[in-house]
């Protein structure tokens, strides 16, 4: 990783990566079904999508029930999703999310071994806990930190097997153990810049082992501020699953999670001007997104990356037309900044 001297300062030079949509996708998000059905041709339009705009990389995530939409929506499972875009990318890296609540460690490391076969060189683990103690699929229910320990367990199992990188996410202390020990790339969710700064800095305390930090977020960026503010506003006006949403908070037990809902916002979800958590009643995991002119949206990156973020996986709604948007109008002028 390119990193960049400012005074007597060096940031890393943060690089795209962007979500793939298995939940599925649209200009709405929230409601009961979504505009575009996560049909394999759709995503496989969003891979190709990426890969062609620059993204470096692209995240499939794993659940067990649809968190974007209604619950019982139709949403793709991560392994047999990747396997399928591994075979119709050529660059992009395939960062799988795994909960290994309920497979037997064994299989999962034959899955990814095979995977690399596929995709040699652009595989890359998430490593993930899940929201509560129950993972569905007939998992045994076990409490948070017996999850993680499980996640530790398949690390174990891998050795020699699969050499990273590995992801992760969590703001727990059995988390962030399992980061410092084990993890190449730790993701945090979209927390105001001051807050990743310290967490980032607690986690280079905590390890010698070297880090990316990856900050997962949604973008909303047009060429005026106000045009981004109204598209954030369409985004969410007619979500009707925000009861479910809350229900499903109820029972989780996930640290980072409560943080994200924690977050005191203002009137009209607004954390700071640039900064909105309106996502977080109608989604569940990543609940901010970055809504400003292309220029606004820059500066908030630059933020971060000052903060010390080395990678955005960054979500637009749809993806399939705002990474295209991302990647034309906002990532260049991160750059600019740096030379300015």
């Amino acid at each position: 990783m390119r990193r960049i001297r400012i005074g007597s300062e060096t940031i890393p030079d943060v690089t795209l990566a962007w979500y793939c949509p298995s939940e599925g996708d649209g200009r709405l998000l929230g409601t009961r079904r979504p505009e575009r059905p996560p049909t394999f041709d759709y995503l496989r339009r969003v891979a190709l999508a990426a890969e062609r705009a620059g993204a470096r990389e692209i995240l499939i995530p794993t659940g067990t029930v649809n968190d974007s939409f209604a619950p019982d929506a139709t949403f793709m499972e991560s392994w047999t999703t990747a396997s399928a875009l591994a075979a119709v990318t050529d660059r992009i890296r395939l960062i799988v999310a795994v909960n290994p609540a309920a497979q037997e460690l064994a299989l999962i490391a034959h899955q990814i071994e095979t995977l690399q076969v596929i995709a040699p060189g652009r595989v890359a683990l998430n490593l993930v806990a899940g929201g509560g103690p129950d993972t569905g699929y007939g998992a045994l229910e076990r409490d948070h930190d017996a999850r993680y320990a499980r996640l530790r367990q398949l690390v174990a199992e891998l050795e020699g097997r699969f050499h990273g990188p590995y992801y992760l996410g969590g703001a727990s202390d059995v988390a962030t153990a399992l980061a410092a020990d084990a993890v190449d790339t730790y993701l945090m969710w979209g927390e105001p810049p001051d807050q990743i700064a310290r967490r980032i800095a607690e986690m280079k305390a905590r390890t010698e082992r070297p880090m990316r930090f990856g900050l997962r977020i949604h973008v909303i960026a047009r060429p005026t501020g106000t045009e981004a503010r109204q598209a954030a506003e369409r985004l969410v006006a007619r979500a009707s699953v925000r009861r479910d949403r809350a229900e499903e908070y109820r029972g989780f037990d996930s640290v980072g999670q409560a943080r994200m809902n924690a977050l005191e916002a203002g009137r009209g979800h607004w954390l700071e001007p640039g900064l909105w958590a309106g996502i977080r009643e109608v989604r569940g995991g990543a609940g901010t997104a970055l809504v400003g002119s292309y220029d606004e949206v820059a500066d908030w990156l630059q933020r971060y990356r000052a903060a010390g973020i080395g990678m955005v996986i960054a979500s637009g709604y749809p993806h399939l037309e705002e990474v295209q948007r991302v990647a034309a109008h906002v990532w260049p002028l991160i750059g600019a900044r740096v030379a300015a």
